[in-house]
Parts: structure tokens; sequence; C-alpha cells
């Protein structure tokens, strides 16, 4: 898909890790907004991108792309304050994937479009802490209260089509045969269900914002569970590739965290969402929440069922049994800005020790000169790159001129 002309902006010392955390959490839900039809059904076509689900709008005469973000209990938009923008006149605090916490002014949307709806006075946060990442891709977000206001959806993510509806049983045929998974939301409403992993069931934040991202973890929480009980630190043991103390970067709607933190890359035999089992997946080990990410919706198609809070997995191509490509997940490199009056590259590389990157001689420092012989001149470059699961070929700088290059 297209995502039309693209606006590059480049920022001085901004870090990212390319699956990125979208997600905003208010104390105080704000639904006071209305959808102009009732008991309809419409259908949508959509965008994909990394899994992630971009449903175009219309708002003030133009088409924007809206990210649907299950881990945002409302709207955020993606860079500046717009003239068709309102004042809800109500603020709220609000908090990021990466636990940066902001009083944000409440603007709202007066009237935007989606296929042949209208959803009026939608309210929005407004934040560009994630305009160098998301490269025009996208310009904003609509949030899980759609859902809670009694909105279902599929998102048949194969063939990048939306079926919106707010009648209740509509996708009852479709659902049938198929093991609903319940989620649940608390004072917050991104949807919280349960995963069985190898060592534990525990409940985790389905985030369809953790954009090209499968599972992740904080460490802390799985060095807590492997000192309760042995068996676990033994099976965790078993299962981690890579553990260190690192420089994460990482994104999220407030801005980039750039912190020194312990964490690794563990590579899980089988993971099951009610009837959906993944096998190989690599677990992130540096996120400050439980989540699951977008990349589970490029192997399957999603049915949100508003009325009887769950979710069901409608796989590609029918298998319930999903082996995950990790190739791209444990390289161990991160990317980066360079600074604005860097003369001798445009992005840096981060790399954790011990990684296969690192064992390929690269360090963090190093310059991305190229991919697959296409020149990087900006961050944007490589976001931007369709990348097809299948072996590039990278070339890097060091800071002293030593030309490196390495094959993913």
């Amino acid at each position: 898909e297209s995502f039309g002309n693209i606006s590059i902006k480049k920022r001085r010392h901004v870090l990212f890790v390319f699956a990125v955390f979208l997600q905003a959490s208010a104390q105080k839900l704000i639904m006071d907004y209305s959808i102009s039809e009732k008991h309809f059904v419409d259908t949508i076509k959509i965008k994909m991108w990394k899994g992630a689900i971009i449903i175009p709008v219309e708002i003030d005469g133009e088409t924007k792309n809206m990210m649907f973000d299950t881990g945002a209990n409302m709207g955020f938009w993606i860079g500046t304050e717009e003239a068709w923008m309102v004042p809800s006149g109500n603020s709220t605090n609000t908090v990021d994937s990466q636990n940066q916490k902001k009083k944000s002014s409440i603007m709202t949307i007066p009237s935007m479009k989606m296929g042949n709806i209208t959803i009026k006075d939608y309210p929005i946060v407004v934040s560009d802490g994630l305009s160098d990442f998301t490269c025009g891709i996208i310009d904003g977000a609509i949030g899980f209260d759609l859902a809670v206001k009694g909105i279902s959806f599929k998102f048949d993510t194969q063939d990048s089509l939306m079926i919106v509806t707010d009648r209740k049983g509509f996708f009852n045929k479709e659902e049938r045969g198929h093991q609903k998974v319940k989620y649940k939301h608390y004072s917050k409403i991104d949807p919280k269900v349960w995963v069985q992993f190898p060592f534990i069931r525990a409940k985790m934040d389905f985030d369809s914002g953790y954009i090209g991202g499968w599972f992740c973890f904080p460490q802390q929480t799985l060095d807590i569970w492997a000192k309760q009980d042995p068996k676990i630190k033994q099976q965790l043991d078993a299962m981690t590739v890579n553990r260190d103390t690192t420089f994460m970067t990482a994104a999220g709607l407030f801005g980039y965290s750039n912190e020194t933190i312990v964490g690794g890359e563990i590579v899980v035999p089988e993971i099951t969402i009610g009837d959906l089992v993944f096998k190989n997946v690599c677990v992130k080990t540096t996120s400050p929440k439980r989540l699951i990410g977008s990349a589970v919706l490029e192997h399957t198609s999603l049915i949100i069922d508003s009325p009887k809070k769950s979710f069901v997995f409608l796989p590609h191509d029918g298998n319930h049994e999903i082996t995950v490509n990790n190739k791209d997940k444990i390289t161990g490199m991160n990317f980066k800005p360079a600074a604005d009056d860097d003369t001798l590259g445009a992005v840096k590389i981060v790399v954790r020790k011990g990684t296969e990157a690192y064992k390929k001689g690269l360090r963090t420092g190093d310059y991305l000169i190229s991919v697959d012989g296409n020149p990087i001149s900006c961050l944007c470059d490589y976001v931007l790159k369709k990348h097809q699961g299948k072996t590039e070929h990278f070339v890097f700088r060091s800071p002293e001129g030593e030309i490196k290059e390495a094959d993913f």
C-alpha cells in the first residue's frame, strides 16, 4: 500500500527501536463523543504496516491515516496542533509506554468520517514525540475506547479490510469453531488477556500499537519469577539467547527512553493465546510492560466482539500453529539518527554485546551507510524500506573510517 508523500524531519539525539510502543493512558476516560449512525455495518479498505492497522479517515476535507491502537484509551495525534482541532477545556494526566508522564490538554476532532459513519468530538492528545519514527506513515491513532463504547470490528489483515458494526451478534457465524479470548480492562482501557508460556500463565496487554513486536516482558518480572521457583529459573536460563546491560533505545508517545538497563531476548518454544500457538518466538525483556504486539496480526485476522468482550483470532492459512521467523529479531541492532551536524553519516547503530551483530564486528556508534545498495541518507530511508524477510546486505562505516559489511 502507498502512504502518499512523506515529509522527512531529523531531530538531534533521538533514539528509537523499530518495534515502537504507541500508547497513551489517561486517568479519566473521556468518551463524550457521538457516532452518526445506529445499527450500522460498514466495510472499509485499510492499510497494514508491520501488523499495525491503519484506517483512512476524513478530517477537515483531507484523508488522514489513523492507526487502531488497542493500547490507547483515547485518540492521539502525532505532530503539532492543527487549526481544525477544538480544545475540550479538559486535561488529563497521561503516561506512555515508556512510562513518561505528562499532563496533556485534551483536544477534539470536530468531525471524523470513517467510511460511512461520522464520529463527532472525538478526544485526542497531541504530541510529536513519535514523528521521527513514523515518517508520515501514520498521522495519529484511534483508541480502544471505540470498542468500549460498543463498536465491534473484524480486521481482515490478509486482504486489508475492516468491517465495523454496532450490531450485537453480527460476527457470531464467523466466530463458530474458534476459541474466544476474553479480555478485561480495569482502571484503564487497554485490554488484558491470559497467555500461556512454558514457564507460567501470565496476563498480558494486547497492544496493537506495539508496531512489529511479538511479546515483551520486563526483565525484572522474569527475575522475580525465577527467584521464586527454581524450575522457572531453569527454563528461562535454557531459553535465554542474550542478556546483558544495554543502552535501550525505544520510543513512546511523549519521547524516547535512553536508559541503560539489564535486558535481553529469550526464544520461547511455544506461546499459546486461546487456541492459537506461536512457536519459536523471540521475547524481548526490555519492556516496562507485558505486551503482545502487532506482529501477531501479520499472521492472523482479528475479530473484536465488543458485547462479548472477546478477541477471536483467525489464522490466515487456517493453521492454528504459527512458527515465527526470528531472523530479524535477534540481530542485536537498534538505530538512531546522528546529530544534525554530523558529517560522517545520518544514522548510527546501537549494538548489544554478544549478539549476532556484535559477533560480526559491528559496534555502537558505527554509521549505517546502505542497505542492499540503497544509500541511507536519513532514518526514514530505513523505516520506509520494504523489508521482505529476506537476507539484506548492510554496509557500515566506523567513526575511524573502516568499512564493515554484514548480511542479516
